[in-house]
């Protein structure tokens, strides 16, 4: 008897893992990049994780499990937060990783490529599309045309407006190739659970002004 009540306990516990797996890990994401806000580091550090190398191994990216939420949240990664963007119209506002890694699509938006700068030519970013519609990247599914984009690296912020949006596959990568022309690009998922396809926004810049807190 007592046996099968332990065995009745553990199965009540694991269900409740398994009801609880998912909210957990959307609040362990949430907290994640409250944490790495560019507000809580200096221009001048800003500036200097912007010139450390960085890893871009877009082949190699995963949607995010709770395990790596976990991971995630013990150490999170300051040293690669080089600004912040926000789009006021849908409520985003996140740091900015250098480098498009799994651990830092699980915090906010990535650069891209190497060499890119705010204000200059093609300013590329990604994020993860997740089952919440107010976590990560997946506000920018509701960006139109005319809306504000604003980067900022604690020096300076620039001001971009959303100019189109597009669906393209995964396979166009000639989205992050830099431009002549000031711009910026938004990159995500079309669907949470369809890998194959990206949501495009893209953004012309309007103005740079110095940055107030």
């Amino acid at each position: 008897m007592k046996r099968r009540q332990v065995i009745g306990v553990c199965l009540i516990i694991v269900a409740i893992v398994l009801i609880s797996a998912p909210f957990l890990k959307y609040e362990l994401l949430e907290a994640n990049s409250k944490k790495l806000a560019a507000e809580t580091l200096t221009p001048e550090k800003i500036r200097e994780n912007n010139e450390k190398p960085a890893e871009f191994d877009m082949e190699a990216i995963e949607p995010p499990s709770v395990l790596d939420s976990v991971v995630q949240e013990a150490e999170p990664d300051q040293a690669a937060v080089v600004g912040q963007i926000r789009i006021p119209s849908v409520s985003l506002d996140l740091p900015i990783l250098k480098g498009t890694t799994n651990e830092h699509l699980m915090a906010g938006a990535t650069t891209m490529r190497e060499n890119q700068w705010m204000g200059v030519g093609n300013y590329p970013l990604a994020g993860h599309h997740m089952k919440r519609d107010d976590l990560l990247f997946s506000p920018v599914l509701h960006v139109k045309k005319g809306d504000l984009i604003h980067v900022t690296d604690l020096t300076y912020e620039y001001t971009y407006e959303a100019t189109g949006t597009e669906v393209v596959h995964e396979s166009r990568t000639d989205v992050m190739d830099n431009t002549i022309e000031p711009r910026i690009t938004l990159v995500t998922c079309f669907d949470s659970s369809d890998r194959e396809k990206r949501f495009i926004v893209y953004g012309n810049l309007l103005k740079t002004t110095e940055y107030k807190k």
